[in-house]
């Protein structure tokens, strides 16, 4: 099903799909092919693809993707990512939905601990690191560099 939402990806969260892929792309040249697809690594980036692609554009303010307090502009997935979260904010007016940052190994979830990704990612919003408002000048430039057929691709 295609979305009728342009998706677009901040640098930090580009980054971290890129690490994914050629973390993916390694154990594809060293596992046989059952191996592979049972791995953890190749598990995680196929559900990451799937919610990024497919399960968020669907609906992006879902109830359960809401956060609260100082995080309450932006959004969360979660669903089958374990200890992973996957964040966003989207525009209704323009239709975008922008995914800002994706927790890593160092960083997985844990209430109360510092490395904890939504402390990250607050510490990051809190540095203005990223915005949630369409009409921001980084994100106006990109909606006018990227047109609505013009979707970059994502490389998990």
């Amino acid at each position: 099903m295609k979305s009728s939402y342009l998706l677009k990806y901040h640098d930090f969260y580009f980054q971290r799909i890129a690490k994914l892929k050629e973390q993916v792309i390694e154990l594809r040249s060293k596992l046989g092919n059952e191996e592979f697809q049972q791995h953890e690594i190749v598990k995680l980036a196929y559900r990451i693809r799937k919610a990024d692609q497919e399960i968020i554009p669907q609906d992006p303010n879902r109830e359960e993707y809401r956060l609260r307090d100082e995080l309450k502009k932006y959004r969360r997935y979660k669903q089958g990512l374990q200890r992973y979260r996957l964040f966003f904010c989207f525009s209704s007016q323009p239709k975008l939905i922008l995914y800002l940052y994706l927790n890593d190994e160092k960083h997985l979830r844990k209430a109360g601990d510092k490395k904890d990704p939504y402390e990250e990612f607050k510490k990051l919003v809190s540095k203005k690191y990223f915005s949630h408002k369409p009409d921001d000048p980084k994100i106006q430039k990109w909606i006018k560099n990227y047109y609505p057929g013009n979707k970059e691709a994502n490389p998990v």
